[in-house]
């Protein structure tokens, strides 16, 4: 008996020695191993992707002050990919009236979704139907059928992150929450 019990030790031992170095080699060319795994792949598999910024106060902006252009330059688009989905470089917007929220637009590269950054009226913040948390800031959260969209107070202004597609969902609530979470460093509060 003691003799096939260091037999199978033995085989058992040889067998850990083998499976360690086959896990260790590379994968064969044109493979992709998994520190190349593509930024989509990523994302997808991270259930709550998040970029932190920490921007010393005296460089925020404030929002009320800041034009179309200047609310573009407020996100990159390859920041937005990581966050949300790939996105074209923002466009300059006005929408609604009577005053118009000025913004910037995102257009998703591929499928009818865009993320909208806008600058609300002071006292905007409410608009929501949901309080959600946002890091250090509070705000609320609207999901209609072709958007979802957060809201969250700034010095003078109310920040809008707007994330529309086909059918809004949850996770499009998520987007939003996340794109706020990014921005919101970048404003004096």
């Amino acid at each position: 008996m003691p003799v096939r019990l260091w037999r199978w030790a033995a085989a058992v031992a040889l067998l850990t020695a083998v499976t360690g170095c086959a896990s260790e080699q590379s994968p064969p060319a044109g493979t992709p191993s998994t520190s190349e795994t593509s930024t989509a792949e990523s994302s997808t598999e991270s259930a709550e992707p998040s970029i932190t910024r920490n921007i010393p106060p005296e460089q925020r902006a404030h929002l009320a002050e800041l034009s179309g252009e200047q609310i573009c330059r407020l996100a990159d688009p390859a920041d937005l990919e990581a966050l949300a989905f790939a996105v074209e470089p923002g466009r300059p917007r006005e929408l609604g009236f009577d005053p118009p929220v000025r913004g910037c637009e995102f257009d998703a590269r591929s499928g009818g979704r865009s993320v909208l950054i806008g600058a609300q009226r002071e006292g905007f913040a409410e608009l929501g139907r949901d309080e959600v948390e946002l890091g250090a800031a509070r705000g609320t959260r609207t999901l209609r059928a072709s958007d979802c969209t957060i809201y969250a107070g700034a010095a003078g202004a109310t920040l809008q992150i707007s994330v529309t597609a086909a059918e809004a969902d949850s996770d499009d609530c998520g987007v939003a929450k996340r794109v706020a979470e990014y921005v919101l460093p970048a404003l004096v509060g």
